[in-house]
């Protein structure tokens, strides 16, 4: 399964549980992919518009949006893809049209199996392959994913579809996607965690899950990691501040305050080692951004950090 820095691997599938910052991290590397020349779409799935709140401006349902120089985003709705989709098949859009109108046609939409992330995987499929004048549209596809374990089925979608449907124009189809999905040359998956117990176990847990299923797993984000600009000898000398007797109110309060930082720095080093070891895979580290809204510097912050990061650009 081994393949080539994530930066250059043209789609990449970002994952992670709610509340690791996966949004930022996939918007981080596109930003990234873009500002190093690369023609970049960000993909948002479930209808989701999250991206807003980073770049100032929402994703089109429809095309794609330029939300800075070189980058683009676009969010993918199932329902919407499906109707495409089965234009393109029926060949008939009035048709297509007026069975979207239909209350059945929404309930199938959301009641039959695997649909919403198969038409949603085919959607990115086909904007990863689009050619224009003899060349891919896109340079880089960054995916914004659902979480985990949405985000695996998603992954499978293809190859569930593949095995259901027997013979045909689906299958094949289905497995053409299949196989740029899973080609690790093409696809890169970096699974996001925070620096906490629960975070890291579901993040390992879910890389066991992708390679054992032979997904194309790149690497490993540990998202929110703080920082200390302490030292070991500095946290013995302010542990000596609290145990001296003289020492007056402020300088205890701002000794501890002090270990504190130097404490929580620490826990989340021993997180991401945690990370590493049990992942078995590069481990790209990102410091905690307080502040991600458009205007602050801080995505493009921590963009920096991550296309700077061995496990994401490969070795420095």
């Amino acid at each position: 399964m081994e393949g080539p820095p994530l930066i250059d691997r043209r789609l990449a599938f970002v994952l992670g549980k709610g509340g690791v910052g996966k949004t930022a991290v996939a918007a981080a590397l596109a930003l990234g992919l873009a500002d190093a020349g690369h023609r970049t779409l960000l993909v948002e799935v479930g209808g989701e518009t999250r991206t807003q709140a980073l770049f100032g401006i929402a994703p089109s349902l429809d095309d794609p949006v330029e939300v800075r120089p070189g980058l683009f985003a676009l969010t993918v709705d199932a329902e919407l893809a499906t109707q495409e989709y089965l234009s393109i098949q029926l060949r008939v859009r009035p048709l297509v049209e007026m069975m979207a109108r239909s209350r059945a046609f929404h309930q199938v939409t959301q009641a039959a199996p695997g649909l919403a992330e198969l038409v949603t995987l085919g959607k990115i499929w086909d904007l990863a392959t689009t050619v224009r004048d003899g060349a891919p549209v896109w340079d880089r596809l960054v995916v914004d994913s659902p979480a985990t374990g949405h985000g695996i089925a998603l992954l499978e979608a293809a190859g569930s579809a593949r095995e259901l449907a027997g013979s045909g124009p689906i299958r094949d189809q289905a497995e053409a996607i299949e196989k740029v999905v899973r080609h690790p040359a093409a696809t890169g998956i970096a699974v996001v965690a925070t620096p906490e117990d629960l975070a890291v176990t579901e993040a390992t847990e879910a890389i066991a899950t992708l390679r054992a299923r032979g997904m194309p797993v790149a690497c490993a984000v540990a998202n929110s990691v703080r920082r200390s600009p302490f030292s070991a000898s500095d946290a013995d000398a302010l542990r000596a501040v609290l145990a001296a007797p003289g020492a007056g109110a402020p300088e205890r309060a701002a000794a501890a305050a002090a270990i504190a930082v130097w404490d929580g720095a620490r826990h989340d080093d021993r997180e991401v080692e945690g990370l590493a070891r049990e992942a078995g895979t590069p481990v790209a580290v990102l410091p905690l951004v307080p502040d991600l809204a458009p205007g602050s510097g801080g995505l493009e912050a921590l963009s920096a950090a991550l296309m700077r990061d061995p496990a994401v650009g490969g070795a420095p």
